[in-house]
């Protein structure tokens, strides 16, 4: 007589490696928008990545996996369509103190500022990532 093997743990198993495949990217998943946040009075550096597909990772300790809603991936796209990345410049800074400073970077294109609001198109990009940095501080 053979004894059966219980299954529930190996389905477990099977269903998380699943899910976390479900929220990383695969080979074909093309990056959408990378946005580094960094400085801030309490010194923050917060990198969130997003992929085509709507995939997000939360550069963090330890680091957030996610998905976009269709709202934020539709809000993304609008941004990123309307602003003009050809034209704005690869350096922008403002005076001040104790600002953010953002490395946007798109397709072929870099922006790196500290006043996202003084580029066109910026701060309607930086609205999706910013809110899903927020959802996981």
């Amino acid at each position: 007589m053979v004894k059966s093997v219980p299954r529930r743990p190996l389905l477990l198993a099977g269903a998380a490696v699943l899910a976390g495949a479900a929220l990383w990217p695969t080979t074909h998943d093309a990056l959408l928008l990378r946005v580094r946040r960094t400085g801030g009075i309490a010194g923050a550096d917060d990198t969130v990545v997003i992929w085509e597909s709507g995939r997000v990772l939360v550069a963090r300790r330890p680091p957030v996996r996610t998905v976009l809603t269709r709202r934020q991936h539709a809000l993304l796209r609008a941004a990123l369509a309307a602003a003009d990345f050809a034209h704005l410049p690869a350096r922008h800074r403002a005076g001040g103190a104790d600002m953010y400073g953002y490395r946007v970077e798109h397709g072929h294109w870099s922006v790196v500022t500290n006043a996202p609001h003084e580029l066109p198109g910026l701060s309607e990009v930086l609205r999706v990532p910013e809110e899903v940095m927020r959802a996981y501080r």
